[in-house]
């Protein structure tokens, strides 16, 4: 199955030139957009240049300082809204060339509170501490996976699960093999892509 077109062509430079505009009109440096979304200056930086693909909490994170949908940076899909989701029509989302991908899970009516996703992070990934709010749940389904919360460091592999407030700055990294993770958030990253599939 192909990752769903408008985030797959759209390129990281474009997604960077989008995000430098968006800052510049709101009237912030990089170094305080990177401070309000606890992102490091060298990755935003990166970011915008078109070096580095966000992954969606880096995403998320930027548009809500920036106040704004994430749908004014990315072209927001709209899939048939279903109460059940066939394996054959669950979106899949790659964001530009990033290595990671995502199947997106979530159902899409009035009062939801979960975001779901399966995770899909290729072999020496790793993508830095970052914060949203709520909690997260996850669950390794293959491969193995190192979950950092701060300063700390858990190895984890298929059948682990975690849970832990999502405030606290977390990432997550791969070493010699990639791994597959359900995440459940009570954050909903992509709540513009909800409410277009609530209405059709």
């Amino acid at each position: 199955m192909k990752f769903f077109q408008l985030y797959c062509t759209m390129a990281l430079q474009e997604i960077g030139t989008r995000i430098r505009a968006l800052r510049r009109q709101k009237g912030l440096t990089l170094n305080e957009l990177a401070a309000k979304c606890d992102l490091s200056v060298s990755f935003l930086s990166q970011v915008e240049r078109g070096i580095t693909s966000p992954s969606i909490v880096s995403l998320y994170a930027i548009c809500r300082v920036l106040g704004i949908p994430v749908s004014q940076i990315l072209a927001e899909p709209s899939p048939p809204a279903s109460l059940i989701t066939p394996a054959d029509r669950q979106l899949p989302i790659r964001i530009a060339s990033s290595a990671v991908s995502y199947r997106y899970l979530s159902g899409a009516f009035e009062g939801r509170l979960l975001e779901a996703l399966i995770n899909e992070f290729p072999p020496n990934h790793r993508h830095p501490l970052a914060t949203h709010e709520g909690e997260e749940f996850g669950y390794v389904l293959a491969g193995h996976l190192i979950l950092r919360i701060e300063d700390q460091a858990f190895p984890l592999g298929p059948g682990d699960s975690f849970h832990f407030p999502s405030i606290r700055p977390h990432g997550y990294e791969t070493r010699g093999e990639g791994a597959k993770v359900l995440i459940v958030s009570t954050q909903k990253f992509l709540e513009a892509q909800a409410d277009l599939r609530k209405r059709r």
